[in-house]
């Protein structure tokens, strides 16, 4: 089978393909499991999964060279990257913004409850249906949009401004909790825009990591 490639402008596609549909599969996932429709996306202003569109070009990064190699050593890749990223990604959150978003601590063979066999073994399965299913239908369809560089540059620029916005109102939400009288204009707009009921309501599925 050929090896399939891709360029920047694609993997930022891939990026935005993978928010998205993390966003839609983390929504549906809490209407079917509650029953109810709740907030899952990662910034205040984007309905985007930050996690999943990492995972989606991380996967195709590092599974793409093994297109041809044994379903067995695509799933063993695909597990060991899944789970370093995952475990990652709740350890940096806890870090900076002093919440997490997942908790396997009641799920068996958990490691400080940030990951778990049982997800590991589905981040193998994704793998290996991502190097045999997805990467070559992408690469299949892949075209040169009208106006893609613009579209992706718009894209990128308002992304950056997001994460700088959403880290921003995570911060001052923290700062809040000591100190609530904002102290320069930037922590009054935060406070009036997002507030600790509007960041609630958009972070639900977050906890405190205390």
């Amino acid at each position: 089978m050929k090896t399939a490639s891709f360029n920047f402008f694609q993997y930022v596609w891939i990026f935005i393909a993978g928010c998205y549909s993390g966003y839609i599969i983390e929504t549906l996932w809490c209407l079917i499991r509650h029953g109810y429709i709740e907030s899952r996306k990662s910034l205040v202003l984007g309905h985007l999964s930050v996690a999943y569109g990492m995972g989606a070009v991380l996967l195709t990064l590092i599974l793409i060279r093994f297109q041809n190699a044994s379903v067995w050593k695509i799933f063993l890749i695909a597990f060991l990257t899944g789970t370093v990223t995952e475990y990652i990604c709740s350890l940096g959150q806890e870090i900076c913004f002093g919440t997490v978003a997942w908790d396997y601590s009641n799920v068996p063979l958990n490691i400080n409850g940030r990951v778990c066999l049982l997800y590991s073994l589905f981040w193998g399965v994704l793998g290996v249906f991502w190097v045999k299913a997805i990467i070559p239908l992408m690469n299949k369809t892949a075209v040169n949009l009208p106006y893609e560089k613009i579209i992706v540059v718009c894209f990128i620029c308002f992304f950056v401004f997001d994460c700088a916005l959403s880290a921003s109102a995570a911060v001052r939400m923290n700062v809040r909790q000591t100190r609530a009288e904002p102290v320069n204009k930037i922590e009054e707009f935060l406070d009036l825009h997002y507030p600790d009921e509007k960041m609630q309501k958009i972070y639900a599925n977050s906890k405190s990591a205390e």
